[in-house]
């Protein structure tokens, strides 16, 4: 940022320049005392502040936004993006947006630019309800773990299998998830969708339960452990 703005004044704007009390208040009063020209962020700059003197607002890196492996990635990326364009222009009606991104095509970009919020509803309750996603299914994550990696991703198959003997096209996985290892256990998830409507969720949980007891008396099995996680978002 210097060697393209040697002669600008740069403030930060982080976990790490805000600790402590007041940490926030303080840069942000320095930015709106132009004690820096150019402030520099994070997410947090878009949590609803009131920026005054701000007439350009920089968005680096958005196609990280929208291709991060969730559901809610989109409407995430919509919210966030349209949070911090809105960051521009908020005293004097004059304002500047930038979004860096190599997708300029993207249906978010595009909803994000025309203030489409309506549009961007519509297309994900549309796809959320074709994929068999929320508000129109429950999850349940099962997170399969051992130290070994082997064990791990074979007894994560093995569960997979007795799921699929009865609950059928609902399971999904095992696969490795964005974090793979935490204290030394390897991990491997399984995602079970449940519709909500014309199902008794009680009873698939009946039914899981008695799966995992099937699961952990085979001695092949022993060491796995399976952590369970009901709406996991």
């Amino acid at each position: 940022m210097e060697s393209l703005l040697p002669n600008a004044r740069i403030g930060r704007l982080d976990l790490d320049s805000t600790r402590g009390k007041h940490g926030v208040a303080r840069v942000l009063s320095a930015f709106d005392d132009r004690i820096y020209d150019v402030l520099v962020g994070t997410q947090m700059v878009a949590k609803g502040l009131d920026f005054g003197n701000v007439s350009v607002i920089g968005i680096i890196q958005a196609d990280g936004l929208l291709n991060y492996p969730d559901f809610r990635a989109h409407e995430r990326a919509y919210s966030l993006l349209a949070q911090v364009s809105g960051r521009a222009g908020r005293r004097d009606g004059n304002g500047k947006v930038i979004i860096q991104t190599y997708t300029p095509h993207h249906r978010i970009i595009q909803q994000v630019i025309n203030n489409d919020y309506a549009g961007m509803f519509r297309d994900e309750i549309t796809e959320r309800k074709n994929y068999s996603y929320p508000p129109f299914y429950r999850l349940f994550r099962m997170d399969v773990k051992h130290k070994d990696q082997s064990i791990a991703h074979d007894a994560s198959h093995r569960l997979a299998l007795l799921l699929r003997e009865v609950l059928g096209h609902r399971v999904v996985g095992p696969e490795v998830p964005l974090v793979s290892r935490v204290r030394n256990h390897y991990i491997f998830s399984i995602l079970l969708k449940v519709e909500r409507a014309g199902t008794s969720v009680s009873k698939v949980k009946e039914l899981v339960k008695a799966i995992l007891l099937q699961f952990e008396a085979n001695k092949v099995n022993r060491g796995v452990r399976v952590q369970i996680d009901v709406d996991p978002y």
